[in-house]
């Protein structure tokens, strides 16, 4: 496959059903890590799991932190956050996702969108939210 490749703008393939999380720039561990943005490449179902821990130590060697399991079901347009697995001290209780659905002009490029087609505020517990 060939495509173009100026020397500003590198080609990059997402394979169809990726989940992509993106958050704001951060330069302490202590700063908000909210909105995160999950970007959402239509065409097939797709799986993710986002890790999280305190940032600053290696706590996360002796089992602090957590794991948010994430599906999108690509027929249903159905993105479930299952249950958040683990904890670590400072851990945020709820997290707000900015759901996006890549397509053309919609969701491109390495920084988050601000056009979110959906958010979500997690609370940890198990949640859906299905797109149009």
């Amino acid at each position: 496959m060939e495509a173009e490749a100026p020397l500003d703008r590198i080609p990059l393939y997402v394979r169809a059903g990726s989940i992509l999380p993106l958050g704001p720039e951060i330069e302490y561990a202590d700063e908000n890590s909210d909105p995160i943005e999950l970007r959402i490449y239509l065409g097939a179902d797709g799986n993710f799991d986002l890790y999280e821990d305190e940032g600053d130590n290696y706590n996360y060697e002796k089992g602090a932190h957590g794991m948010i399991p994430i599906y999108w079901d690509d027929r249903e347009r159905t993105l479930t956050l299952k249950a958040r697995e683990g904890s670590f001290s400072g851990m945020p209780p709820k997290h707000t996702f900015q759901i996006v659905l890549v397509r053309t002009s919609h969701g491109m490029g390495g920084t988050p969108t601000g056009k979110p087609d959906a958010v979500l505020v997690y609370d940890g517990s198990e949640q859906h939210q299905t797109l149009p």
